[in-house]
């Protein structure tokens, strides 16, 4: 993923390709929602993804 640092685009630009919808439908198809009543499934997307563009090592 270092590879990734070195083009000029951010999260913020990336999401802006991805749908909102398609967000909200992952969501519900997943039923991510179902238990975790403060951490929403979109949040939690925007997070995993800005976890794997930010760090080099992931575990």
């Amino acid at each position: 993923m270092a590879k990734f640092k070195d083009h000029a685009i951010s999260a913020k630009h990336l999401l802006g390709y991805i749908p909102e919808a398609l967000i909200s439908n992952l969501s519900l198809t997943t039923k991510i929602d179902h238990y975790a009543k403060v951490l929403h499934g979109n949040k939690l997307f925007y997070l995993l993804l800005y976890g794997i563009l930010d760090n080099e090592k992931l575990s």
